[in-house]
């Protein structure tokens, strides 16, 4: 691959990012892909001290309920624990409680937090119905993972596909096919249909049916990135080109001994 990778936003929102890489091929798009799947670190809760549980969720379901709850992840601030202390101290954990009495509806905007940057990324999430009598007083540690390690450091999903291409030409009927494309993609220009929107073809192959000469090129990907709100589409995918970057530098070292 001799010419340099390119990368072109097509749409970005906070949990959601869609981008267009050019010049590259299927093993880094999918290094790429695996790599925000599986090492992109963010926090969540790991540790869990119940001092009194009455509700009606035993203690095994209620820690695991409160580990899937996605927290904002401060990556700047946080270290990973395996080079700090292992998640004991303020640089590599986070401390977060709940101490409710019913009866009520215990959401996640009831857990307290000791750093606001760390919390959950909802407030709506149900943990659990409390009756009169019952209390739930807990006491959490949230660190950083990794999707690899556990689905609740999964910083999000991500899938790609290769950009489609259209030999621009002449067809009966073009402007019905056009009309006809469900992502209306397609345009006639200069008297020939033509694929406009390339990334928002799904490959349906209804143009195709009508004589349309339609592929794929595996040099250019669209990409799609969706997170969780613990960290941005945008942060999410910057981190895991950063970690492919230092993987590259660590490879380039070794092989040069």
């Amino acid at each position: 691959m001799s010419k340099k990778l390119k990368l072109e936003i097509l749409k970005q929102e906070n949990n959601y990012m869609k981008f267009l890489l050019t010049n590259t091929e299927p093993a880094m798009a999918n290094a790429l892909r695996r790599t925000i799947l599986g090492e992109v670190p963010v926090m969540a809760i790991e540790d869990l001290v119940i001092y009194e549980n009455t509700s009606p969720v035993f203690d095994e379901y209620l820690a695991h309920r409160l580990g899937l709850i996605p927290l904002t992840t401060d990556l700047k601030t946080y270290k990973d624990p395996a080079s700090c202390c292992g998640g004991n101290c303020s640089s590599c954990s986070a401390t977060l409680s709940i101490d409710e009495s019913g009866p009520k509806m215990i959401y996640s905007s009831s857990i307290k937090t000791t750093d606001a940057k760390i919390k959950p990324v909802s407030g709506k999430i149900v943990i659990v119905e409390l009756m009169a009598g019952q209390r739930l007083r807990v006491e959490a540690k949230a660190i950083l993972g990794k999707g690899e390690d556990h689905a609740k450091w999964q910083a999000g999903n991500a899938a790609y596909k290769f950009l489609p291409t259209l030999k621009p030409i002449k067809l009966e009927n073009q402007e019905q096919i056009a009309k006809d494309c469900p992502k209306k993609a397609l345009e006639v220009k200069k008297g020939k249909l033509t694929l406009e929107r390339p990334w928002d073809c799904s490959m349906c192959m209804k143009c195709k049916d009508k004589g349309a000469e339609i592929t794929q090129d595996e040099t250019s990907v669209v990409f799609r990135v969706e997170t969780n709100g613990g960290l941005s589409a945008f942060d999410a995918t910057k981190k895991a080109i950063d970690l492919l970057k230092e993987k590259n530098k660590l490879l380039s070292e070794e092989i040069k001994k």
